[in-house]
């Protein structure tokens, strides 16, 4: 028997609202060091510079923490493992806020960046791939909004946290972010839509006992996606996305305060930015669900060149247009992955996403090293938005030309003939 498809996502609103308010805190701590990393120093007299250098770690650890829970989420309620994670993360962030120990700082730091990472990269889209199988591009460009919006508020919410409550108020905005989302999932969410008695995508046919299928013994174990080029190749590629947009993301205010703009204005245009790179990020969920989501993943690469290409006019009109197309990078290069992943792996998604993300956040964790070093060698930010542009150049070339849209097929064809 067959339903009538709903205009609406119906029950999935829950999930949405969830899924962006944990895009939302796996963004928070590296956008809020942008201000933290200042007030801490004058606070509690460390180096600036080395608190922002523990980001990098950060990224090391979003890498261990995406294959982790990965692995685990292939077996494991994604429900109960990201309850887990927000409990520890919020526990890390009152660390960060309460420490006068910079070795504490640090763990804590590096605790609370893998585990939301975690939270929202890993997790959230082994849900939205049970509720939202086909109608995924739209979810992700809805909930990847949370990524840009908190680049723009982040700074903004930390400093009126900070200016009121010292320093854990700083972290005190994201505590209750984490702490709602943590709820509404335990009170409202399911890792199965039919147990709350919908079907996915809030609509369309019925799945039939005779079709719904549960591949137990899928050959996409852990060895074998580490043994097959495709998997690399697409992981390389999108991490070369992340690494242009982590990197951009840490260094705009410098950049902006180079071009001559006050700090005042700098975080303004930051704040502005995120904001109108939300509307980009839903654009990108709109031509995901036209197009797929591996021709939408193009335009990614495409509005990456053109950023670092307007910004070197120095121009306003030239740097307003890069930090648009700047935000929609940061949306795109979250919403590719997942639905790419739900395209290519179907109810194997777990078992490749699990793989290919921390491929994406190992390459794209040389994002700020990349600006910033090359940024040191130049003595500015001319020469790093050029090779930006080359960045996004060279990986439009390598996803178009080297990675296959077809590849999970011709494997999992070889294996059911051998």
């Amino acid at each position: 028997m067959e339903k009538q498809a709903r205009k609406g996502f119906g029950k999935g609103w829950v999930l949405i609202l969830y899924a962006f308010l944990a895009y939302f805190t796996a963004t928070a701590v590296g956008s809020a060091m942008n201000v933290a990393a200042g007030t801490l120093s004058d606070l509690r007299g460390w180096s600036s510079t080395l608190l922002t250098s523990f980001i990098s770690l950060g990224c090391i650890a979003n890498i261990v923490a995406g294959f982790v829970f990965g692995r685990l989420s292939i077996n494991h309620s994604a429900k109960k493992l990201s309850i887990l994670c927000s409990i520890v993360y919020i526990a890390a962030l009152l660390g960060l806020g309460l420490t006068s120990q910079i070795w504490i700082f640090a763990a804590c730091l590096i605790i609370a960046n893998g585990i939301s990472s975690a939270l929202g990269y890993q997790l959230s889209p082994v849900i939205i791939s049970k509720w939202f199988p086909k109608r995924k591009g739209m979810i992700m460009g809805i909930v990847t909004m949370g990524i840009p919006f908190c680049a723009g508020v982040a700074s903004l919410i930390y400093h009126a946290g900070y200016s009121r409550f010292g320093a854990v108020g700083g972290f005190s905005g994201f505590i209750v972010v984490a702490a709602a989302a943590g709820i509404i999932l335990a009170l409202f969410i399911t890792d199965d839509p039919a147990k709350v008695g919908y079907i996915p995508d809030n609509g369309v046919a019925a799945v039939s006992k005779a079709d719904k299928v549960i591949n137990k013994n899928s050959i996409w174990t852990t060895g074998k996606l580490l043994k097959t080029p495709q998997v690399w190749i697409h992981g390389i590629a999108l991490g070369l996305q992340l690494t242009f947009a982590s990197g951009l993301m840490v260094q705009l205010i410098p950049r902006l305060l180079e071009l001559g703009y006050n700090i005042n204005t700098a975080a303004t245009m930051m704040i502005a930015s995120g904001l109108l790179a939300c509307v980009g990020s839903y654009l990108c969920g709109l031509i995901d669900q036209k197009v797929g989501a591996r021709r939408a993943a193009y335009t990614s690469y495409i509005f990456g060149a053109v950023a670092m290409f307007t910004n070197l006019t120095g121009t306003a009109v030239g740097v307003w247009i890069s930090l648009v197309c700047i935000g929609m990078v940061v949306g795109g290069a979250a919403n590719w992955p997942a639905s790419l992943c739900i395209e290519l792996f179907g109810e194997d998604f777990a078992n490749g996403y699990g793989v290919i993300q921390p491929i994406i956040q190992l390459v794209g964790a040389a994002g700020p090293a990349f600006f910033a070093l090359i940024a040191g060698a130049t003595g500015g930010y001319r020469i790093p938005y050029l090779a930006g542009a080359g960045l996004m150049i060279a990986g439009l070339l390598m996803f178009a030309l080297l990675a296959k849209s077809d590849f999970v097929k011709k494997e999992e064809a070889k294996y059911m003939n051998a």
